[in-house]
């Protein structure tokens, strides 16, 4: 009787590798995964002179990991064995409270913050001293989740305090009573557009704008948004409309930059690349300048931002007659007068998340 068990479970384990071996060979390779934004590992090139090397081997362990059939599937159950079975507290980093996924980020490096603050403090003194300056710290997730679901937190208190009293000369506007847990993307790091009208009125107020009614707003829905964390998390978390708000303003204005981006606001074509949150402003982009033909004020603003100003920019679109989006993680900062005219610059938005505050050091 323990022979027959033996050999059973040998034969379906032998059953298993060569059926997966077979759907191997006949399944075509994947050159992404969207689920985890990434390009997926194709089989090397054989030389004589890769053969020979380690990194062959290496590369074809990669391919046959990231090629293996049903990986994504595997990926889920072993994430719903740790997650839901073992009961422990995150996966992969990424934990799930009031049905929305967020990544633990508790250890303020107080290095990275006064990076922060000196980057800030040189553009300051470089391009724009003379301008109406204004500075917006946007909380992550973490900082309406992690207290009151037992989960380590960021010292935002001392993140808060030290940007404020580090750049006098800026007027600093408080975010953290404008928004929700509710008004980000449950999959995503990201806060949802249509849910920034109070974020919208705290900085219209602070910077004296004339913006329209939020009713005004033309809502634009996309269907199977699936975030940064849907693959981080590998957890069968529900996709998300991903929406965007539009009128006259934004349909009307022009889009510009060195890196030919799409000459409108947004781009719905972009909501099938790997990130879909490229719709808003074409994504990652260094520097971006946005016209209003029909402004009713020659007022010049720049946006000094991570990518959470690529949905908040196009809701002040109103208020000016050019917004100027600067990205210096992806621009060295010494170079910004090649393509920013600082001379006809009214305002400037520090725009940055909690997130980027403190990991400075990707700032150049």
């Amino acid at each position: 009787m323990e022979r027959t068990k033996s050999r059973f479970t040998i034969a379906v384990f032998a059953l298993l590798l060569l059926g997966g071996m077979v759907a191997h060979l006949l399944l075509p390779d994947q050159a992404l995964s969207r689920a985890e934004r990434r390009k997926l590992q194709q089989f090397p090139d054989i030389t004589w002179e890769s053969l020979s090397s380690a990194e062959f081997s290496q590369e074809v362990e990669d391919y046959l990991l990231d090629q293996f059939p049903l990986r994504d599937g595997f990926r889920t159950l072993k994430a719903i064995w740790s997650y839901y079975i073992l009961g422990q507290k995150d996966n992969n980093g990424v934990y799930i409270a009031e049905g929305s996924a967020s990544k633990l980020d508790s250890q303020l490096d107080e290095k990275q913050l006064k990076l922060f603050t000196d980057k800030m403090n040189a553009l300051y003194q470089q391009y724009f001293p003379d301008a109406e300056v204004y500075c917006a710290i946007v909380p992550d997730k973490n900082y309406y989740l992690a207290p009151s679901h037992g989960y380590p937190t960021l010292d935002y208190e001392t993140l808060f305090t030290t940007v404020e009293e580090a750049l006098p000369w800026a007027t600093h506007i408080d975010l953290t009573g404008s928004l929700t847990a509710a008004d980000y993307y449950a999959t995503d790091s990201h806060w949802r557009q249509e849910k920034l009208d109070r974020v919208v009125a705290a900085l219209a107020q602070a910077m004296d704008l004339q913006l329209p009614d939020w009713s005004s707003y033309e809502a634009v829905r996309l269907p199977g948004f699936q975030g940064v964390y849907y693959g981080q998390a590998a957890l069968p978390l529900p996709a998300e409309d991903l929406v965007y708000l539009q009128n006259e303003t934004t349909e009307s204005c022009t889009v510009s930059g060195p890196e030919n981006p799409s000459p409108t606001v947004y781009d719905p074509a972009k909501f099938e690349n790997l990130d879909g949150y490229d719709v808003f402003l074409s994504g990652a982009q260094a520097v971006l300048t946005i016209e209003n033909p029909n402004a009713a004020t020659d007022r010049n603003l720049v946006i000094f931002r991570d990518s959470y100003g690529s949905s908040l920019a196009p809701l002040l679109l109103d208020g000016y007659a050019t917004v100027t989006l600067v990205d210096v993680r992806y621009v060295n900062s010494q170079y910004l007068g090649q393509f920013v005219d600082f001379s006809q610059v009214d305002d400037v938005l520090l725009l940055y998340s909690t997130t980027v505050v403190n990991a400075a050091g990707i700032l150049r």
